[in-house]
């Protein structure tokens, strides 16, 4: 079944702006996450949250973040980064 719609110029501009806003955003996330390996030192692990070393042992280890630690060697899983930040929302 076709529904036959017809948009202004002023409305196809705006979708296509936020389309192209959406696109730019995604492909930039996927960057991002493809910079970082997925098992990370800490200071690398602070700089995929986006927050400073201090901060990332305060606000993220220290409230329960895990810690991978085979003979001293600090690493962070980054899928662990994305599942403690999910369950931080509110």
């Amino acid at each position: 079944m076709d529904i036959p719609l017809t948009l202004s110029e002023e409305s196809l501009d705006v979708i296509r702006s936020v389309m192209l806003k959406s696109a730019q955003e995604g492909f930039s996330e996927v960057a991002r996450q493809q910079k970082y390996p997925r098992y990370m030192t800490i200071k690398n692990a602070s700089g995929y949250a986006g927050v400073a070393v201090n901060t990332f042992r305060k606000d993220f280890i220290d409230k329960g973040l895990k810690v991978i630690d085979p003979n001293g060697l600090k690493r962070i899983d980054k899928n662990d980064i994305d599942e403690f930040m999910e369950n931080m929302k509110f």
